[in-house]
């Protein structure tokens, strides 16, 4: 597996805690954070996303999946309609 630090989300998401996800790897942390809540939200599916995403594609995707997760449980301060990945 290739570092997910290297795959930097763009723009960088702003959080309502003051942190700023800028990478794949930022991502990863804050899903392991938060507790999951089986049928309510898409925690483990969005965490397996991005841990297991080996293609440029399946990067870009897991990280809208991550925006779309963050965006449904309200922790951005101002969500970005699209997030891509940039090395």
């Amino acid at each position: 597996m290739v570092d997910p630090s290297r795959f930097r989300i763009q723009p960088e998401l702003r959080l309502r805690d003051g942190r700023i996800i800028r990478s794949i790897a930022d991502a990863i942390v804050l899903l392991r954070e938060h507790e999951s809540r089986p049928g309510i939200d898409d925690r483990d599916e969005v965490l397996h996303r991005l841990e297991r995403a080996e293609t440029d594609a399946e990067r870009v995707e897991a990280a809208q999946a991550f925006l779309a997760w963050a965006k449904q449980l309200e922790v951005l301060v101002a969500p970005p309609e699209e997030v891509g990945r940039r090395r």
